[in-house]
């Protein structure tokens, strides 16, 4: 059954990766065809649960990204944006001087709500209910909650 549900949504997301029952944790990154150029998202996922964790990394230049993290939780019923920072040569940033290091780039708190926005809703949910499962939709979650990180809900 866990090979049929992991086959499943990594032909959605278009890897073709396989599971590996000796492995306890998996990533299997996005095809380009979804998210490609400046942008890179995987998904990992562990054996023996349902909850889910996503890295989205947006490259601003050789050395500088922005990286969002996503992550469901099975038993709550919620994906959440878990964190967010900036990596220049290896140091990260967070909250506010995330959004002055990323200012000179010529983004901002709007530019990281569009992302955000863009990399659950079109990117990770878009694609599941376009490819995967039509049960659901981002007009229809169910009982599952959307939450974005307390910095770009300021």
């Amino acid at each position: 059954m866990r090979n049929m549900i992991v086959k499943s949504y990594t032909q959605t997301i278009g890897s073709d990766r396989t599971w590996k029952e000796d492995e306890g944790f998996q990533m299997y990154p996005y095809s380009d065809k979804i998210v490609g150029g400046k942008e890179h998202l995987a998904v990992t996922m562990f054996r023996g649960t349902a909850d889910w964790f996503y890295m989205y990394k947006y490259k601003l230049d050789e050395s500088i990204s922005v990286n969002l993290i996503f992550e469901y939780n099975a038993s709550k019923k919620i994906f959440y944006q878990s964190d967010l920072y900036l990596t220049i040569n290896e140091t990260s940033y967070k909250d506010q001087q995330l959004l002055e290091k990323l200012a000179t780039y010529g983004k901002d708190r709007a530019w990281l709500q569009d992302q955000s926005k863009k990399v659950a809703e079109q990117y990770i949910l878009g694609t599941w209910f376009k490819n995967g499962s039509s049960r659901y939709s981002l007009k229809n979650l169910g009982d599952m909650k959307i939450e974005y990180n307390k910095l770009i809900e300021e």
